[in-house]
C-alpha cells in the first residue's frame, strides 16, 4: 500500500468513527424536533433543515481537503448529487405545511368531543353518575370511592342488590339479587331496548362481575312476569347458571321463557318450577330464605308480586302492577297482601315507579278497550281494520278476537313475536279463542275487506316491524290502501314519538284512516289502550295499605324513583331515614334490628347486542358515535421491503368527513407531508409503529386546522 492509499484509508476510518460517535446525538435531536411540531420540522428554515445544513457544511469542509484526484472527483460527484437532491427537497417544501391552530386547541376539541360522545352514550357506558339526593342513603352526601372500597358486609345482614332497572336512561333491564349467609336468590333478567344514542345496538342486558364471581352461590331464580324488560335476558344468562338451579314462575311466564330458550342450540332442559300464586304456597329457596308468589294485575297474564321471608323481616318486591275495577283476568290477590302487612308486617317494600307522575287512578278497564275496538269495526265496516299493539297484550288480543267474531270478521296475526306469544298463551290456557275466527295471512287476503281484521306489531314505529313494511309495500301479503283503518292500541314509549309520527304520516299518505289512543277528541272513539302500571293515587293507596317500615322505589328512571320517594315521605308519612333511592349496584343491607342502610357497591354494567343477537363491544359503540359526528380518514402508505422507503403516492380514503374531489389543496398538503415523513429508511416494526403514531397526531392536527373537526385517523402501512 503506497503512502497516499494509506492516508486515504486513515482519513476514511476517522470519518466513520466520527460519524458513529455523533449519530446517536443527531438521531435524538431529530426525534425531539419531530415530537414538538412537524410544522417547524418541514418549514423552510426550520430546525430540521438547519440541522441538515449544518451536517452538510461539516461534510463539505472535510471533503474539500486536498487528496488524490480520484477522491476529489468522488467528492465533486457526491456534491452534485446532494445538491440536486437538496433542490428537489426545497421544491417539495414549497407547499405550506404551517397550521394556524395550536396543538392545545386540537386537544381541547378532542376532549370536548369525547365528553359529548360519553354523554350521548349515557351512563350505560360511562358509569352511573353520583347520587346526591336526600334519599341516597348517605344523608345526601357524596360518597367517596375510598369509602365504598372500605365497606365490609355485615355478617347478619340481608343484602338487597339491584343489578339492573334502577335509575337507567330508559325503563327495563330489571334484575335484583337477595343474599343472606352466602346464598343468593335472583329476581328477573330483563332487557333494555337501545335508543338512537347507540348506533347498531338493539338491546342491552345486565352484566355484573358480582354474579360471575358468585355463580355457585345462586340457589334460585324467580320471575315476576313475562315482559321482555323482565325476562328478555334469560337466553343469555340462564345457561350461565346451569340446569340445576330451579326457575320459579307462573305457567304463562314459563312458556315465554321456554320460547326464548328455544332460540338457543345445545342447551339442556332447565329446572322449571311452575307456580300457582293463588295456592299461597310457601317455597323454601335456601336454608334461610323462603318466598311466596302473590297474584297481581298487569297488562299480561301470570303477573305476580313476590314476598320474601328472611331472618331480618319480610321483603315485598312489587313487580309491575295496576288496580282495575273490572278485570278480564282473575282479580288481584290484593287483600291477601294487605292481610300479611297487618299480621306479619312488611319490613322492606320495593315498589315500582313507572307511572308515579301520572295523576289520579285508572278510570277504565280492558273491557272498555275491547268495546271501543268493536266500535271501530262498526264505524269502518266497509274496509279492513288493522290493529297494532304490543305483542304481549294477549288479553287485549283475546278481546279483539271476540269483537271480530261478533261481526263476522276473521282475524290474522302479523309479526313473529305476535304469533309466538299467542301460541304460548293458548298452550298456557291464558286466553280463550272463539271457534273458526283465526286464519293464516295467506288465506285471509282472499276474503272481502269488510271481513278482515289484522292484529300486528309496529305500534312503536319500529322500522322493520310489520306495520312499517305494510306502509312501504315490503310486506308479502298486505299493502295499505285508502279503505283501511289502522288502530294504534298503545301509547308511544318515551323516545319513540318521532318514529310513531313518521309511521302515522306514511299511513295517512296512503289514504288510510288512522285512529290513535288519546285522540278521542278527533275520532270520538277511545280509550284504545290501558297502561299496565299504577297511577299516582293508586300508589298512595298501595303504600298506605301496606305501611312498610322501610321503602325502596325501584323499576324506573331516576326522576321516577325520586318522585316515588317524595310521595312515600310527604303523603304516606314514611320517615325520610327509612327511604332509600338506590342505583344499580348499590348494596342495601337489612339489619337484624330491621333498619336499612347502604353499604358499598358492586360492579355492574351492560352487555350490548345487535339485531342478530351478537354482542357489541362498548368501545365499538363509542367509535360509531365518533364517526357519525366527525367521520373517518385513512392514509395508506406503500413501502419497499428492501429499502424501507415510499414507492408510490400515498392513498387517502375519507368517509363521512370530506369529499376528496372538493379538497384537492388539503389532500395535496397531506400527501407532501407523508412524503417528507417517509423520506428515510423504515427498517423494523418498532419504526413502523412509531411512524403510525406520529402520522395519526400530525394528520389530525392538519385536518383540524383546515376543517375544525378531528375524524378518526387510521394510518395503514404496507410493505411490498
Amino acid at each position: 500500500m503506497n503512502e497516499k492509499s494509506q492516508a486515504e484509508a486513515e482519513r476514511r476510518a476517522r470519518l466513520l468513527k466520527s460519524r458513529a460517535e455523533r449519530l446517536p446525538d443527531i438521531k435524538k435531536q431529530f426525534e425531539e424536533n419531530q415530537k414538538r411540531n412537524f410544522n417547524a420540522n418541514f418549514a423552510p428554515g426550520g430546525k430540521d433543515e438547519r440541522l441538515v445544513q449544518s451536517k452538510k457544511s461539516i461534510k463539505t469542509a472535510k471533503k474539500t481537503t486536498k487528496t488524490a484526484v480520484k477522491s476529489a472527483k468522488t467528492v465533486k460527484t457526491a456534491a452534485k448529487t446532494k445538491k440536486a437532491k437538496s433542490e428537489s427537497t426545497e421544491k417539495r417544501r414549497d407547499v405550506n405545511l404551517l397550521v394556524s391552530t395550536r396543538k392545545g386547541e386540537m386537544v381541547h376539541h378532542q376532549r370536548m368531543l369525547s365528553q359529548d360522545v360519553n354523554a350521548q352514550a349515557t351512563q350505560h357506558i360511562i358509569g352511573i353518575p353520583v347520587n346526591k339526593s336526600r334519599y341516597n342513603g348517605y344523608h345526601g352526601n357524596q360518597v367517596t370511592m375510598s369509602q365504598l372500597r372500605a365497606a365490609r358486609p355485615h355478617k347478619d345482614a340481608v343484602r338487597i342488590i339491584p343489578i339492573g332497572g334502577l335509575g337507567e336512561n330508559g325503563i327495563g333491564k330489571n334484575m335484583t339479587a337477595i343474599e343472606y349467609q352466602g346464598e343468593i336468590v335472583l329476581v328477573d333478567m330483563g332487557t333494555l331496548f337501545a335508543d338512537n344514542d347507540y348506533p347498531g345496538v338493539n338491546y342491552m342486558i345486565p352484566a355484573s362481575k358480582y354474579l360471575e364471581d358468585n355463580r355457585e352461590k345462586v340457589k334460585a331464580i324467580l320471575f315476576t312476569h313475562a315482559h321482555l324488560d323482565h325476562i328478555g335476558a334469560c337466553k343469555h344468562l340462564l345457561p350461565f347458571f346451569g340446569p340445576l338451579v330451579p326457575i320459579y314462575a307462573t305457567p304463562f311466564t314459563i312458556g315465554m321463557i321456554k320460547r326464548q330458550m328455544s332460540e338457543l342450540s345445545d342447551v339442556p332442559e332447565m329446572n322449571y318450577q311452575i307456580v300457582n300464586p293463588l295456592d299461597h304456597k310457601k317455597i323454601q329457596l335456601t336454608q334461610h330464605l323462603s318466598c311466596e308468589f302473590i297474584h297481581m294485575l298487569h297488562s299480561i297474564p301470570g303477573n305476580t308480586s313476590i314476598l320474601f321471608r328472611t331472618p331480618n323481616g319480610n321483603i315485598v318486591l312489587s313487580g309491575d302492577w295496576r288496580f282495575e275495577t273490572n278485570p278480564m283476568d282473575t282479580p288481584a290477590d290484593y287483600d291477601y297482601l294487605v292481610n300479611i302487612a297487618n299480621t306479619e308486617g312488611i319490613t322492606v317494600l320495593l315498589n315500582e315507579s313507572t307511572n308515579i307522575d301520572t295523576p289520579g287512578t285508572h278510570p277504565h278497564s280492558e273491557f272498555d278497550v275491547g268495546e271501543n275496538m268493536g266500535r271501530v269495526m262498526d264505524h269502518y265496516a266497509s274496509g279492513r281494520v288493522i290493529i297494532s299493539c304490543f305483542s304481549s297484550q294477549v288479553k287485549r288480543i283475546e278481546l279483539v278476537l271476540h269483537e271480530a267474531a261478533k261481526r263476522g270478521r276473521k282475524v290474522a296475526f302479523a309479526g313473529y313475536s305476535m304469533i309466538n306469544n299467542v301460541e304460548v298463551a293458548l298452550r298456557a290456557r291464558a286466553i280463550k279463542v272463539p271457534k273458526d275466527v283465526i286464519m293464516k295471512m295467506e288465506d285471509i287476503v282472499k276474503l272481502p275487506d269488510e271481513k278482515v281484521t289484522i292484529v300486528c306489531t309496529g305500534s312503536q314505529g319500529e322500522l322493520n316491524a310489520v306495520l312499517n313494511r305494510m306502509v312501504s309495500g315490503a310486506h308479502r301479503y298486505i299493502k295499505i290502501k285508502a279503505s283501511d283503518t289502522i288502530v294504534f292500541s298503545s301509547n308511544p314509549i318515551p323516545g319513540n314519538e318521532p318514529k310513531v309520527t313518521t309511521t302515522v304520516g306514511g299511513l295517512l299518505r296512503e289514504g288510510a284512516q288512522v285512529i290513535q289512543n288519546g285522540k278521542t277528541h278527533i275520532t270520538n272513539i277511545g280509550p284504545l289502550h290501558l297502561s299496565g302500571h299504577a297511577y299516582y293515587e293508586d300508589h298512595v293507596k298501595y303504600v298506605t295499605d301496606l305501611h312498610p317500615k322501610n321503602y325502596v322505589p325501584y323499576h324506573g328512571e331516576f326522576y321516577m324513583l325520586q318522585h316515588n320517594a317524595e310521595m312515600a315521605e310527604n303523603v304516606v308519612g314514611i320517615p325520610r331515614d327509612n327511604i332509600l333511592v338506590a342505583d344499580d349496584g348499590d348494596i342495601i343491607e337489612l339489619m337484624p334490628d330491621q333498619t336499612i342502610h347502604k353499604n358499598g357497591r358492586i360492579s355492574v354494567g351492560n352487555k350490548l347486542y345487535d339485531d342478530a343477537d351478537r354482542q357489541v363491544n362498548e368501545a365499538v359503540v363509542k367509535d360509531r358515535i365518533h364517526i357519525s359526528r366527525e367521520g373517518i380518514f385513512v392514509v395508506i402508505l406503500t413501502l419497499s421491503k428492501k429499502t424501507g422507503r415510499l414507492i408510490k403516492t400515498p392513498d387517502i380514503v375519507s368517509r363521512a368527513f370530506i369529499y376528496l374531489d372538493n379538497s384537492e389543496e388539503l389532500i395535496g398538503k397531506i400527501r407532501h407531508y407523508l412524503r417528507a415523513k417517509t423520506d428515510r429508511n423504515i427498517a423494523n416494526e418498532s419504526d413502523i409503529k412509531a411512524l403510525k403514531e406520529e402520522i395519526k397526531e400530525d394528520v389530525t392536527h392538519i385536518l383540524f386546522d383546515a376543517t375544525g373537526h378531528t375524524p378518526i385517523v387510521i394510518p395503514v402501512i404496507n410493505k411490498v
